[in-house]
């Protein structure tokens, strides 16, 4: 086929110019992302406001916090608003090598792998608020909330989420590969079910049941679509 002639250094060469396609696309989108930066400040600070706090109560122990997090902060909005393009870009070099997926497949796995990203970042969004509320009430005294740490906890846990949601999709590819069986999940679903309630207990941060439960329940619902979808295969 043209793929198996083509030479290895033709591919790496290809490869270094769609990696670089993908940093152009990523430093246009950081450009205009950070001329308009109070509107992705607001929006990351959104939840803090829900949890009954204030941008106000943020603070910068030094001198170059402030820009570190801009710098962050524009980059973590960046990747996630230019994610289908670039993940497109690197996705389409290596369908090629995937000789037995069909287009109609590939185009499934790709939107259902966005899909389930932006559900995962979706999700994350959404519990932060119970998150922040859940964490601080801990605090008996009065505490300083650092703008560093607020920050690189918001991007860790939405990054941490969109990965995660990801495991409906592995698990069936395994499945269609014939890697591990249908029946590990029709005949032990209390069991998977407990080991997703684990494995969300790990993910999520407060460890409050709410946002335990947020997370858990429709990671396992996914699970149980994938296994209705090859049921029926």
């Amino acid at each position: 086929s043209e793929v198996e002639q083509k030479p290895f250094f033709d591919h790496f060469k290809e490869l270094n110019q769609r990696i670089i396609l993908s940093i152009v696309v990523l430093v246009s989108a950081f450009v205009l992302f950070y001329i308009n930066y109070t509107d992705i400040y607001n929006l990351l600070t959104n939840p803090l406001v829900e949890a009954g706090y204030t941008k106000a109560d943020l603070v910068a122990f030094t001198i170059y916090e402030g820009f570190q997090v801009k710098i962050s902060n524009t980059l973590l909005v960046s990747f996630i608003g230019t994610f289908p393009i670039t993940f497109l870009i690197i996705a389409n070099f290596v369908k090629p090598a995937i000789n037995d997926l069909k287009s109609s497949t590939y185009v499934i796995y790709l939107i259902s792998f966005l899909f389930l990203f932006y559900s995962g970042l979706f999700a994350a969004y959404q519990t932060f608020p119970i998150g922040i509320k859940f964490l601080l009430q801990f605090n008996e005294s009065e505490i300083i909330l650092r703008t560093q740490n607020y920050f690189q906890l918001v991007s860790r846990i939405s990054l941490i989420f969109g990965i995660s949601f990801q495991t409906p999709l592995v698990i069936y590819f395994l499945i269609k590969k014939n890697i591990i069986k249908l029946s590990l999940f029709t005949n032990n679903r209390k069991e998977v079910f407990i080991f997703v309630l684990i494995f969300s207990a790990i993910l999520t941060p407060t460890g409050d049941p709410i946002t335990l439960f947020i997370f858990t329940i429709p990671l396992y619902l996914l699970i149980e679509l994938v296994v209705y979808l090859n049921s029926r295969n």
